[in-house]
């Protein structure tokens, strides 16, 4: 008994000296600085107008969800339609509209139900929020409008 007693104190004493560190040492993991890469102003208006017009074509009947990039005056949407309801050339001339009439400078509407085409607006725009400016994406964005059209 006496030998559990002294292996498990000196386990414990083995541990604590183990588990303190030096006042003068480095710590191991240095914390990140609190300096956040801010978005253009031309960059954040054009995210800020993209998500605007995401929000209002979510808010239409039989739309799961919704993603938006813009190129100009060029809107790719791209959307995810909810369970048992159609993509059809009604639902696509609702889009149209409403995002005709949430922003007077966009000029041509292009929507989309593919999902590839979703989750490639929303890594582009997810990208564009951390600073990643939005000239390294035009050309990927020209592509997906063509695509899309």
């Amino acid at each position: 008994m006496k030998r559990y007693l002294l292996l498990i104190v000196a386990l414990l004493l083995v541990l604590q000296m183990g588990c303190t560190s030096k006042q003068n040492e480095i710590p191991m993991v240095e914390e990140p600085d609190n300096t956040s890469v801010e978005v253009s102003v031309e960059d954040k208006v054009i995210i800020d107008r993209s998500e605007t017009l995401s929000d209002h074509v979510v808010e239409l009947f039989g739309i799961d969800d919704a993603a938006t990039i813009i190129l100009n005056d060029t809107a790719l949407v791209s959307v995810i339609m909810a369970y048992d309801m159609e993509f059809d050339d009604d639902t696509k001339n609702l889009i149209k509209d409403t995002v005709l009439e949430s922003d007077s400078e966009i000029k041509e509407v292009i929507i989309s139900n593919d999902e590839k085409t979703f989750f490639q607006i929303v890594e582009i725009i997810t990208d564009l929020m951390n600073g990643t400016s939005y000239d390294k994406y035009v050309n990927e964005i020209s592509r997906l409008i063509e695509k899309s059209k």
